[in-house]
């Protein structure tokens, strides 16, 4: 914002000075007023573009973000397949529980027949049953 000299000041000034010492002194006064008016406009620019500069690396930028999201979607896609290899391993160990099961009820009848079979008095009993045993 340039400043000009004020006529009072140029009247002044000339009532003081002579008329060719007055005018360079209203032209030097003009001329320090423009010199600090294009400074501060250069100290203002400059504190403007540091505090931008503070900002965009404090903030986050579109890009940023996007690369963000991106690598959410790659954690999601890798979650789902975890999830996926879960479900497998979960489906084979209920079927091989099962067959456990099966193995364990086939190991506990052998096993009852074979205490019936070798007991002796079980022995007797199905021979008596059978008519074997008298």
């Amino acid at each position: 914002m340039p400043q000009n000299i004020t006529l009072e000041t140029y009247i002044s000034s000339e009532k003081e000075f002579e008329n060719a010492i007055a005018e360079k002194v209203t032209k030097l006064l003009d001329f320090s007023f423009a010199q600090a008016d294009k400074k501060v406009e250069q100290i203002a620019t400059q504190k403007k573009l540091e505090i931008k500069d503070e900002l965009s690396k404090e903030l986050a930028s579109k890009a940023d973000i996007a690369i963000l999201r991106s690598e959410i979607d790659v954690v999601r896609s890798e979650i789902d397949v975890v999830r996926s290899e879960i479900d497998v391993v979960k489906v084979e160990l209920q079927s091989e529980i099962k067959s456990s099961k099966h193995e364990s009820r086939l190991y506990f009848i052998i096993l009852l027949c074979v205490m019936i079979v070798l007991n002796r008095e079980n022995i007797t009993l199905i021979g008596q049953i059978l008519g074997l045993v008298k």
